[in-house]
Formats: C-alpha cells, sequence, structure tokens
C-alpha cells in the first residue's frame, strides 16, 4: 500500500530543508514523535503519550537532492515491509514537501488501518513544519 503527503511552504527549499531533512531531529516537528536520535544509520524514535520505541534505518540521504529515504526495523506498528521518502523540491510558492511511503501489513485490514495511522502522522507533521516556517 502507498500513501502520499504534501504540502507547500512559504520559504525556501534549503531553509526548509535544513530541518526537514535532520533525520535525527524529526522529534522537533512531527508531533506524534516525542523524542528522537540517529546512532549512526539508525533512528530511534519515542511515540507521544507511550505509543512505544521505534527503530529506522536511514538507507539514503542525499543533501543536494534534498531527500532522504529509510525503513522501518522495528516498532509499535504492525508493519512487515515500510519504506519512506521525505523530499524537499522547489515549488513557485518556495518548498514543496513530500512525504511517501509503500508498506505492508499481515492483512488488508490492517494496511487499511495503518494507511490511515500513517497518513494521519505525516499530514499533522506537515502542517507543523509550515506551522514552523510561516508564523
Amino acid at each position: 500500500m502507498n500513501v502520499t503527503e504534501t504540502i507547500v511552504i512559504a520559504a525556501s527549499p534549503d531553509a526548509v530543508w535544513e530541518v526537514a531533512g535532520d533525520a535525527g531531529a524529526i522529534a522537533d516537528w512531527v508531533p506524534a514523535i516525542e523524542s528522537s536520535r540517529l546512532d549512526g544509520d539508525v533512528r530511534h524514535a519515542t511515540f507521544a503519550g507511550g505509543g512505544g520505541d521505534a527503530r529506522e534505518r536511514i538507507v539514503e540521504h542525499d543533501a543536494a537532492a534534498r531527500s532522504y529515504s529509510y525503513e522501518y526495523l522495528t516498532g509499535p506498528l504492525p508493519l512487515e515491509v515500510y519504506v519512506s521518502r521525505l523530499s524537499v523540491q522547489d515549488h513557485s510558492e518556495g518548498a514543496e514537501v513530500v512525504w511517501s511511503s509503500e508498506f505492508a501489513a499481515a492483512s488488508p485490514e490492517e494496511e487499511a488501518q495503518l494507511a490511515a495511522t500513517i497518513s494521519g502522522i505525516y499530514r499533522g507533521s506537515l502542517e507543523e513544519l509550515k506551522k514552523r516556517f510561516e508564523s
């Protein structure tokens, strides 16, 4: 299953990438994450509200292209496969942030529920990032 959320932010793509591209500091702008840190190429994230801990491997980080990809290793979500990509692109009104993922769960019912959860996390996070730059 695939999920993609995008947002346009009235700020320079490089400024947005400086925040969004710091893979270890996602807790700064992702409301669902209480704390995060990078240990080598593995990101450790603690979900807010006692939601548990997750580990994700950063598989690609391309500062020149303003994008990075990561895969879910362990955590509270019932994912069998999860690969995600975050990118910041040029846009006529500033920067366009695109956050997408491809994932699989054990059952179609779980996939539909996970799609809604992941989409909500992405949307809330992108809106928080926009607020950070446009407030």
